[in-house]
């Protein structure tokens, strides 16, 4: 057993000296690395984005820098406690919180098929697509027609309607280079393209009713 100092300040002093919390454990060089490398790479995604513009692959490299991030963030968990701990839980819980509504917003915001028909020349297929969208800002779904041949994109257009959404779509494709898609047996869309040229989208509206949002 160790002797105390006889002095009754010195006595004190020894005593908090010695009876103190162990200090905080040294951040490893690879942690301070991977954070520093993970902001950093953030930042320049970000910019990069700004730079591009909206059209040019911005959402993607937002979503990217976001992702790394929350890799940087996740080097402040303290492992030397559990994860449910409420200093790890205050950094891990915010995390999986907004990726589940990122890819909520993602799932919701891709759609679904509401009408597809395939062409053979003989070849290689060809497949339309239209593909219901809902738009909050808009009051109603929007309507992506895409001309595919395989996994590659041809030709594709969006038609809307302020405060009105169609019930029923079909397709229509009485010749190869020309299809029609025909929203609640009102509107009649028709596409006129030529492989390597660029299509031609027209729409066909009732007397007196009300355009669609886009028109080529």
């Amino acid at each position: 057993m160790k002797r105390l100092p006889s002095n009754g300040f010195t006595r004190i002093l020894y005593q908090a000296i010695m009876d103190r919390p162990p200090s905080t454990p040294v951040i490893s060089l690879k942690i301070r690395m991977l954070r520093l490398a993970a902001f950093l790479g953030a930042l320049l995604l970000l910019l990069g984005g700004v730079f591009r513009g909206p059209d040019s692959g911005q959402p993607m490299l937002d979503l990217a820098a976001l992702i790394v991030i929350f890799i940087g963030l996740l080097t402040f968990v303290d492992r030397s406690v559990k994860l449910r701990h409420p200093k790890n839980l205050g950094i891990v819980i915010p995390i999986v919180v907004f990726i589940a509504v990122i890819t909520g917003f993602f799932v919701w915001r891709a759609g679904t098929v509401v009408a597809a028909a395939s062409f053979n020349p003989g070849i290689a297929p060809f497949d339309v697509t239209v593909r219901e969208v809902p738009v909050p800002v808009t009051r109603s779904n929007h309507f992506i027609i895409t001309l595919r041949r395989g996994q590659y994109p041809v030709t594709s257009f969006r038609y809307f309607w302020v405060s009105y959404t169609p019930k029923t779509v079909r397709i229509e494709w009485p010749s190869l280079e020309t299809f029609n898609v025909i929203f609640d047996d009102r509107y009649i869309a028709t596409c006129n393209w030529r492989w390597g040229r660029e299509a031609t989208w027209s729409m066909r509206s009732p007397a007196g009713s009300e355009l669609p949002g886009d028109q080529p």
